[in-house]
């Protein structure tokens, strides 16, 4: 579902550049490789990951996009508890350093809005 309201950062200002959307409304599937994606935009994703990570560190993600496996570089910009009844969870939210050409363009199409009515 795409949200209604956009998350806000630090002192209630919105830092995306692009809006996210979540698996279910994607046009093509997206997958993180060992980890669960909770929305995703061009500009960056939010994962779900069993430990906290820490702000401004890097990460070397493997996404699956269009079918393909892609490469990616990514740097943590906030790391926030979420909790899954007894499990402890946390939602990491990155921002995409650098996608090659390709990726992009797989991205974008993935991020197209998913026709009404698809199965």
């Amino acid at each position: 579902m795409i949200a209604a309201r956009r998350p806000t950062g630090p002192n209630g200002v919105e830092r995306r550049l692009a809006p996210r959307l979540e698996p279910d409304d994607l046009a093509e599937p997206i997958f993180v490789i060992g980890s669960r994606l909770v929305n995703i935009g061009t500009g960056g994703l939010m994962l779900e990951a069993p430990v906290p990570l820490a702000p401004d560190s890097t990460l070397h993600l493997c996404l699956v996009l269009g079918g393909e496996r892609t490469e990616v570089d990514a740097r943590v910009r906030c790391c926030s508890p979420r909790s899954q009844g007894q499990r402890q969870a946390w939602g990491v939210g990155v921002q995409f350093e650098h996608l090659e050409p390709a990726a992009r363009e797989r991205l974008e199409r993935a991020l197209r809005p998913r026709r009404k009515g698809r199965a």
